[in-house]
């Protein structure tokens, strides 16, 4: 039955697919099962696409699919999430597409808050609202610095407005605009978007309301991968607005400093940040690029 809250009517209501890729997260896939397959929406299928996990996860799946017939997966190798994704939205049977990491959580009655925006609207072929971010324990963090879809694009210069797990989309936005870019291999997620925004700006909603929990920890891209997500950022943003702000390595850069020596793994600070800017020097702007590569000569910390 659907929540009270949700004013949505029953009875021929899209079937909605969620695809949750996974890599060795069995501390916290179950729960991420669980917030999808405790939605109170009535017409779900659950698609986790495993990348081939060595502790435990596939026991887990099992178990859960074995209880719930609306779960299918699959655990193979494959070439990182992006690829995941691509196979697990070929697979899907619904008309909407809902995309959940397999260490984050779905709010109560997410679903059924972006079906009733899509069905409002009917030429919306993407929503997406509010998330928060916890920690591993799921202890609250803060609000994502999420913004509205009405504005100039050029409002992804000072960062993705958009927490992922609170995204869904219609089955015909991935037809236009096609897979994610299996070159990226942390911000495939933000071109993503980016596309969508520069493709169809009209037709994306809101859901003022959080939506999802984005996990943050050790073993998450975000944190793991921070300069692949710094240079991917960058090159992402000068494919589609032409050049980058430098703000984004300086926050990189920023970032370094805030970790010890022996947990950043970088001897260097200063020619690590050279050798970075040299990666991505046709993404900013001359005098841009100029003023970045004087700021890191003479920073007084490193």
């Amino acid at each position: 039955m659907l929540t009270d809250s949700v004013c949505i009517r029953e009875g021929n209501l899209p079937l909605v697919s969620v695809v949750m890729p996974s890599f060795n997260q069995a501390e916290f896939i179950a729960a991420a099962v669980d917030s999808v397959l405790s939605q109170g929406y009535p017409s779900i299928e659950l698609i986790v696409v495993d990348g081939g996990s060595t502790d435990g996860t596939q026991a887990i799946l099992a178990e859960r699919a074995a209880a719930d017939g609306r779960l299918r997966w699959r655990s193979q190798a494959d070439d990182g999430p992006a690829d995941a994704l691509n196979w697990g939205f070929s697979q899907v049977r619904g008309t909407v597409i809902g995309w959940l990491n397999s260490d984050d959580l779905y709010a109560p009655a997410a679903i059924e808050r972006a079906v009733a925006e899509l069905l409002r609207d009917e030429k919306l072929l993407m929503v997406y609202g509010h998330g928060e971010h916890v920690g591993a324990d799921g202890q609250p963090i803060g609000r994502y610095p999420t913004l509205w879809p009405a504005g100039e694009i050029d409002r992804f210069n000072e960062g993705c407005f958009i927490c992922q797990p609170t995204v869904f989309f219609k089955r015909s936005l991935r037809v236009l605009l096609g897979g994610l870019d299996l070159g990226l291999k942390a911000a495939f997620d933000f071109d993503y978007w980016l596309r969508a925004f520069t493709a169809f700006p009209e037709r994306i909603g809101f859901v003022d309301a959080v939506q999802a929990y984005s996990r943050l920890h050790d073993g998450c891209i975000t944190m793991r991968m921070r300069r692949v997500v710094a240079v991917e950022g960058v090159k992402v943003l000068a494919r589609h607005l032409g050049h980058a702000p430098i703000h984004w390595l300086l926050t990189y850069r920023d970032e370094l400093l805030q970790l010890s020596p022996a947990v950043r793994g970088v001897s260097n600070i200063r020619k690590h940040l050279h050798e970075t800017i040299q990666e991505v020097a046709d993404c900013f702007l001359p005098f841009d690029r100029q003023q970045l590569q004087a700021m890191i000569d003479h920073d007084v910390r490193f």
